[in-house]
């Protein structure tokens, strides 16, 4: 049997790293089905023209609801959503993927892309 010897140092907690388990998602099963369905564009301008109406189409909870008014994307993942579901839905809830990043870390979009820079200076690919 192999055994793993590289050292990858010692564990650090995540800021925004949520265990995904049955529960959550089971919980988030109806929010990940609404963030899905941002990928539609009928379901995108729904959601423009009256969010409240396209929210409960989908039998949204309020707690749900609050989650996508007030675009908490760690609430939502702690919640149960799935965090690719989260990214199909970022056109219609107005926000990238550099944006939501910089929100978890509780940065400005210019400190999180300069420190993504300097973080990755030196490798092959660039931001």
């Amino acid at each position: 049997m192999a055994t793993n010897t590289c050292d990858l140092g010692p564990r650090m907690p995540l800021r925004g790293l949520v265990r995904m388990t049955p529960e959550r998602a089971r919980r988030g099963y109806r929010l990940t089905c609404f963030l899905t369905s941002m990928r539609d564009p009928a379901a995108r301008a729904a959601f423009r023209a009256d969010p409240q109406a396209s929210m409960a189409a989908f039998g949204l909870s309020e707690a749900e609801c609050a989650l996508v008014r007030n675009r908490d994307y760690d609430g939502m993942l702690d919640w149960g959503a799935s965090n690719v579901a989260i990214g199909k839905a970022s056109p219609a809830l107005g926000t990238t993927l550099v944006e939501r990043g910089a929100k978890g870390r509780g940065q400005t979009v210019a400190d999180f892309m300069t420190e993504r820079r300097a973080r990755n200076e030196g490798q092959a690919w660039r931001f």
